[in-house]
């Protein structure tokens, strides 16, 4: 489950998007590592300059469930640290999410 925020300078600026289910723990926000602001948003671009406007709604949900998913590969100590693009247009973590299906799919 996620929270999106418009704040009123929208589209000039991105809306800040909070993950709620997990909801990280607050020292989480204090580690670059997770891809965290300190009021608990996502920090979906590397430099904020690279906020055009032209993102869509799809684009910020895609963003968002790739993080979800390096949260989870982190949290089981299979990596060490997010990708610095995001999960969805970066294949480094490729093998991990479909060893994790396999595995998943064996256990049902």
């Amino acid at each position: 489950m996620l929270d999106m925020n418009y704040p009123q300078s929208y589209p000039i600026v991105p809306p800040n998007v909070f993950p709620r289910e997990p909801e990280p723990p607050v020292l989480l926000r204090t580690q670059h590592r997770w891809h965290l602001n300190g009021d608990g948003s996502l920090c979906l671009l590397r430099l904020p300059e690279l906020w055009t406007g032209r993102e869509s709604v799809t684009d910020l949900l895609l963003k968002a469930s790739g993080w979800r998913i390096e949260y989870e590969l982190m949290k089981a100590n299979l990596i060490d640290r997010m990708s610095e693009n995001g999960i969805v247009t970066d294949s480094t973590y490729d093998h991990l999410v479909e060893e994790a299906s396999c595995q998943s799919s064996a256990s049902s």
